[in-house]
């Protein structure tokens, strides 16, 4: 088998183990700044490399997108999220003559309102549906924000951390975690932030502005992307719970793409016009994207090997080859560059842009 140098760990048999200490942008045990910062090595590993690169790109979206916020004219442009609450009223009493030369009769009924919808429900009650409008939600900094979270979050996964505090030793070592563990715990944390952001944002462009819709379509979106932690944590000591939290995750964004789906097709049927065919890119582009990470998670599950998790499946110039946790960390930053850049500018340069010229 390959023997595998990781950053964090010391190389010589018996040397030291700092008990506090912190790095950042080391993929060996010795890097120089000039070295951290300009990642292409030959001794530095692919998924190390391409990480880097999706930063950058991620912080290039991230002052591009702010660039044009800055200078649009619609900077405090925002959509009204909704609530509908239902208040009670109590019944009033009516005298009303049924028929002429008959006598009066008392009738109790719900009093005279501009609800959307009153309804009687006992002698005493009435209840009454209103909405009203109690927040305010910007898209331009939903699109600033993920693009921002990618790169703070792809930037800090190179840091190496090691210390003991309570009696707990927490260690990081980003190069050992993707080839031992199979695991990158920051990117799905990450994930769970500005994936919930571009759903969001996605909800907004259909049609979604009740406000607490939008706390469930994120709600939905969170618990998929940590049942997905959980999976990559769990293949190798418990595979059934992996698999188990991994179904999870496909039943809680199919939820949410069902709220999505739902609202576009309802849309669809009841407008007099199509909507414009950058809707359409949206909603299946983006969905087949977040189809793609669930894929990538299944392939993983279905050849993970504890024995061998640094097993080479493919021989090439890169550094000791090319393994499946590799393969499944680089896939993954280059699926979430894609869907971010491909999501947040459609945004700007259709939804944004006519909200600009409105």
């Amino acid at each position: 088998m390959t023997s595998i140098d990781y950053s964090g760990v010391p190389q010589d048999e018996g040397a030291e183990v700092e008990e506090k200490s912190c790095s950042w942008g080391k993929y060996k045990s010795t890097v120089t700044w000039t070295e951290r910062c300009c990642p292409q090595r030959p001794d530095a590993p692919w998924f190390w490399i391409i990480n880097w690169v999706a930063a950058l790109l991620h912080l290039v979206n991230t002052v591009a997108t702010i660039g044009l916020w800055a200078a649009s004219d619609e900077q405090n442009q925002t959509f009204a999220l909704s609530e509908t609450y239902a208040p009670w009223v109590s019944t009033i009493n009516v005298t009303h003559q049924m028929l002429p030369n008959h006598p009066n009769t008392t009738l109790t009924v719900c009093p005279a309102s501009n609800a959307t919808r009153i309804f009687q429900i006992s002698e005493d009650w009435c209840i009454e549906r209103r909405t009203e409008y109690t927040s305010d939600l910007s898209l331009w900094w939903l699109v600033i924000a993920f693009h921002f979270l990618s790169f703070a979050f792809q930037t800090l996964a190179m840091s190496q951390w090691r210390c003991t505090c309570c009696g707990t030793s927490w260690v990081r070592d980003y190069i050992k975690e993707v080839d031992v563990d199979g695991t990158n715990m920051l990117r799905m944390l990450e994930y769970s932030i500005s994936a919930t952001l571009m759903q969001i944002s996605i909800a907004l462009i259909l049609g979604i502005w009740q406000r607490l819709v939008i706390a469930g379509v994120a709600a939905l979106t969170v618990v998929t992307m940590l049942c997905g932690l959980i999976a990559e944590q769990l293949k190798y000591d418990r595979p059934d719970m992996a698999w188990a939290a991994h179904f999870t995750g496909w039943l809680s964004m199919g939820s949410v793409w069902a709220i999505l789906g739902r609202q576009f097709w309802y849309t669809v049927e009841m407008s007099a016009e199509s909507p414009p065919k950058f809707v359409y890119a949206i909603v299946v582009v983006i969905g087949l994207l977040y189809t793609g990470f669930g894929v990538i998670q299944l392939v993983q599950l279905c050849v993970a090997d504890k024995d061998a998790p640094d097993k080479i499946y493919c021989e090439c110039k890169c550094s000791r080859g090319c393994t499946l946790n590799r393969g499944v960390e680089m896939t993954y930053c280059v699926m979430s560059l894609t869907s971010k850049s491909i999501l947040g500018w459609v945004i700007f340069a259709n939804a944004l842009g006519g909200m600009a010229e409105s």
